[in-house]
């Protein structure tokens, strides 16, 4: 359980970042999604009840802090950035609202089974960033409404599906772009393995 310090979208929202950089809408938008998944597997996970919204609390101490901070010093911040500020303000004191209803009203929310994956990968984090963006950028994966899951959400699930951590996924899918020599390593690999071994498939069935 990381400190809401250590999330992208915090980087964008803090006083210094915004005063070195120029964050783009497509990047605030990414980060907060990414910190919406965030608190969304935070809700999920068995950690006690305690824990989790002591986490939130501190989230919302920084998120105040933040703002109070642009108030005070007449420093303020871009519509952008104060967007994403009040957003993730309020997306905060949703949970901790959902936290408290849960402990008041046990049984009356009904919470997502853990999934517990038998899979790991042995592979190199930059080879299953490849798969990862190869399948976010295809479109072809989905929620159960049949919506776009974003990248986020996908990363998500590979951590589960296959029991790793992904930190800065952003980060290691833009390294991908900045390879010499060749865009893909995985993704050539696994098309040669398949075509060499899927004309025996049949053959193997008999």
């Amino acid at each position: 359980m990381k400190p809401f310090t250590e999330c992208r979208i915090f980087n964008y929202l803090s006083p210094a970042s915004n005063q070195e950089q120029t964050v783009s809408d497509e990047e605030f938008s990414s980060s907060y999604t990414e910190y919406e998944q965030y608190l969304y597997d935070l809700a999920i996970e068995p950690v006690p009840v305690s824990e989790r919204l002591r986490h939130l609390l501190h989230s919302k101490v920084e998120l105040i802090s933040l703002k109070k901070w642009s108030e005070q010093t007449g420093q303020h911040h871009t519509p952008t950035t104060e967007f994403y500020l009040d957003k993730c303000l309020l997306l905060v004191e949703a949970e901790i609202e959902l936290v408290n209803f849960r402990v008041q009203y046990p049984g009356t929310v009904a919470t997502p089974s853990s999934f517990l994956s038998p899979l790991y990968w042995k592979g190199t984090l930059a080879n299953l960033m490849e798969l990862i963006s190869s399948l976010d950028y295809s479109e072809l994966v989905t929620d159960e409404s049949g919506k776009r899951l974003s990248f986020a959400g996908i990363v998500s699930a590979f951590e589960k599906l296959f029991n790793v951590s992904i930190s800065k996924p952003y980060d290691l899918r833009a390294d991908l772009a900045r390879r010499k020599k060749n865009l893909s390593v995985l993704l050539p690999k696994l098309k040669e393995n398949y075509e060499k071994n899927i004309v025996n498939c049949g053959i193997e069935s008999k």
